[in-house]
């Protein structure tokens, strides 16, 4: 029910990453960096773990999505970055084809009722140039890939044992 909490939010500056046709936008105050996938390291994946990838000397997970949003089970040869999420403290890293900062600031809107599931990583949508874009947050994401992960009995998601 998270995602009807929402109504509008202020207009903020988003990054959109881009997955097998479709974008999902994310606060860009939450993106920490870019890495590219030459960096990944695939050793270490898992059930719904992709990748790890280091990012200020810590090994982040690294999932990836497609366009239907479902988690990923191996890196695509086109998923060419990962964007690392978390602010100061990265979390988590989403492997994407592209992902490019949205010039104007966009405003978040409450997803409709009809289109609102308590295990969805979107949050809402907004308008940018005519184009419809998925938003979603680092929350939204963690507690979508750790239902996940149990649901597929994976590795349990390591930054959401804390909260």
């Amino acid at each position: 029910m998270r995602n009807q909490a929402i109504s509008s939010v202020g207009g903020q500056r988003m990054a959109a990453m881009n997955f097998a046709g479709l974008r999902l936008a994310v606060p860009l105050v939450e993106v920490n960096s870019l890495v590219s996938v030459l960096d990944l390291d695939d050793s270490r994946s898992g059930a719904s773990i992709l990748s790890s990838v280091e990012v200020n000397g810590q090994e982040l997970p690294a999932f990836g999505f497609d366009a239907e949003l479902d988690l990923l089970r191996s890196v695509p040869d086109d998923y060419r970055v990962c964007v690392n999420l978390g602010d100061d403290n990265p979390e988590l890293g989403i492997l994407c084809q592209s992902v490019e900062t949205l010039e104007q600031p966009v405003t978040e809107e409450a997803l409709p009722v009809c289109m609102s599931s308590d295990h969805s990583m979107v949050t809402g949508l907004a308008l940018n140039d005519g184009e419809i874009l998925l938003c979603t947050n680092l929350s939204a994401l963690v507690e979508y890939i750790a239902t996940m992960d149990k649901s597929n009995a994976g590795p349990f998601l390591r930054s959401s044992e804390a909260n």
